[in-house]
């Protein structure tokens, strides 16, 4: 299927039925019916962590913004073509406090809302639809990317204009999340559109700042709603309580961490270690575990996350030596003297664990923050620290926020700096990509917000 990419203004509808909202100079229809009042078109987007109620844009093409208030609230996206059953999917960005709702067939909401703290989701937390609430809350902080992918069968009508078969939405996904899946949806009272087999695509946004990009809307496949239904029941952990559990973990395009220990909280936040490397490799919001494939049958050791995880690429060491600060990080463990040490956990059942490395005692200790923000992570290492170096972060891009705060990726996840001693972290390049590293000091400490 021949699909062009969205930056922001028009859009072209393919042989296949593709349609991508994009600025091509040849593009033959416009996005919306009249240019919408509040929006624009800028080449990125950014929340600083230490105000997240401002929208920072600069010049370009490719994102779509409202990213004021002071004029009051934008006019409605809508799209110039009306569809039926279609599969929609979009990245979208938000200030704090911000709320806007799309609308499939003009009627149908589905909320976009910075929903942190929320500990039960309602149809008006992120990703609620038409009275539903998603199944897990697993939204980003504002001023990161998330992803929004819809399957959505239009409602039916006969020659009269009367409703025969109500819109269902058929599944949608939340950063790579299952929320909703085959639910009758009901259109508001006296809400315009009913009896036409086909309505544009809306977007109103009630508060606060919003970005969009990479839109794209296709013509429904005809078996979207069929669904496996042969498979074993779930064995799935829940958090209720502080929680560990030991299993095999699958990183993705990575390797098999045989070691890994899996740390779920009733704040929803989660995250997994690596005992052979003494290193977080993966945090996430929403359920715990699915641990099917390790209990179901013989199983295999795996469990799976509920979630929504951040990766932080392949496990490797969290403290490395270097001799020059441009020197690769450690590969593997040789040569390091690692030795882990286990865990002990604190009265509240959170673990904190040890090991040796070059020779010296450390000690990792990761928290959960207020509000279910993500984690603080404390690292002390007794004795001799020459050399030492601690590799917070890798990533194609980082990006200093100053007040040491760093924008992880392509608006990802947040790291903030809370103490490092007189140590001072830098960004430096690395065939990997960018490398935020920091001397190790008897304390350091800092924060994952995502």
């Amino acid at each position: 299927m021949n699909l062009l990419k969205f930056f922001s203004k028009s859009f072209a509808f393919t042989a296949h039925a593709t349609l991508l909202l994009c600025l091509a100079a040849n593009a033959q229809t416009q996005v919306f019916t009249t240019p919408a009042k509040g929006w624009e078109s800028v080449g990125s987007a950014t929340v600083p962590l230490s105000k997240q109620q401002v929208l920072m844009t600069s010049p370009g093409d490719g994102i779509l913004v409202h990213a004021s208030d002071r004029k009051g609230r934008p006019e409605d996206l809508v799209t110039a073509t009306a569809y039926g059953d279609i599969e929609l999917a979009f990245n979208y960005l938000l200030a704090e406090g911000a709320e806007a709702t799309l609308y499939l067939h003009g009627v149908y909401p589905v909320t976009l809302a910075d929903s942190r703290g929320v500990a039960t989701p309602t149809a008006l937390t992120n990703g609620g639809a038409a009275g539903y609430p998603p199944r897990q809350q697993v939204g980003r902080a504002p001023g990161l990317w998330q992803r929004m992918h819809i399957q959505f069968r239009a409602p039916r009508f006969d020659g009269n204009g009367q409703q025969i078969a109500p819109a269902r939405l058929l599944r949608a996904e939340l950063n790579g999340v299952i929320i909703h899946e085959d639910v009758q949806l009901q259109a508001p009272e006296k809400a315009n559109g009913n009896g036409k087999a086909a309505e544009p695509v809306r977007l109103a946004v009630s508060r606060g700042a919003v970005a969009l990009k990479d839109v794209t809307i296709n013509k429904l496949a005809e078996a979207a709603d069929s669904r496996d239904r042969n498979g074993a029941d779930p064995i799935l952990v829940s958090a209720q309580v502080n929680t560990t559990l030991r299993s095999f973990m699958d990183v993705p395009d990575g390797p098999r961490v045989v070691h890994a220990i899996s740390v779920g909280h009733p704040a929803q936040v989660h995250y997994t270690y690596d005992l052979d490397k003494g290193n977080l490799f993966q945090v996430w919001r929403g359920g715990f575990l699915d641990a099917t494939p390790m209990w179901n049958n013989r199983g295999n050791g795996t469990s799976r996350v509920l979630g929504s995880p951040v990766h932080f690429g392949v496990p490797s060491l969290a403290v490395g030596k270097l001799v020059a600060a441009d020197n690769p990080w450690p590969a593997d463990t040789a040569g390091t003297g690692y030795k882990p040490n286990g865990y002990v956990l604190d009265a509240h059942d959170l673990p904190t664990f040890r090991y040796v490395i070059y020779g010296q005692q450390a000690t990792d200790a990761i928290r959960p923050l207020t509000n279910g923000e993500g984690f603080t992570r404390t690292i002390t290492v007794n004795g001799n620290t020459d050399g030492l170096y601690l590799r917070l972060a890798v990533a194609p891009t980082i990006v200093d926020q100053g007040k040491g705060v760093f924008l992880i990726g392509d608006n990802r996840w947040y790291l903030r700096i809370e103490e490092t001693g007189k140590a001072k972290p830098f960004v430096r390049d690395q065939p990997t990509g960018k490398e935020l590293l920091v001397p190790v000091t008897s304390i350091t400490r800092y924060s994952i917000i995502f």
